[in-house]
């Protein structure tokens, strides 16, 4: 009798031999695997499942505003714009440190 591995196996080959696999989005491209190492590892299924139902996490979005005001402090050259980014990017921060402390501190 055959395994599951087997019968999976089976639909693969046939697939691959029909053309069917050339098909797929992202044939041929690398695999896009997300860096997951700032989730604690008992977070990663919940926040996985998030992302693919479109959800994003606070936290998240936090980390792209940081990213975003850092961007505009070393693209910006006047030096009143910069001080104020800088004060933003400040607040943001902690409020992003207060947000991750919860995972920090979690057993």
């Amino acid at each position: 009798m055959a395994g599951v591995d087997d019968i999976i196996g089976g639909w693969v080959k046939d697939a691959e031999k029909s053309g069917e696999v050339k098909k797929l989005p992202g044939y041929g491209k690398p695999l896009a695997l997300e860096d997951e190492r700032a989730v604690p590892p008992k977070y990663r299924m919940a926040f996985r499942i998030l992302k693919n139902s479109g959800y994003t996490p606070s936290e998240v979005e936090l980390i792209k505003k940081v990213g975003s005001l850092k961007a505009a402090i070393d693209a910006s050259s006047d030096p009143a714009e910069q001080r104020h980014l800088r004060k933003e990017l400040a607040e943001l921060q902690q409020r992003l440190d207060v947000a991750l402390e919860k995972f920090r501190s979690d057993p």
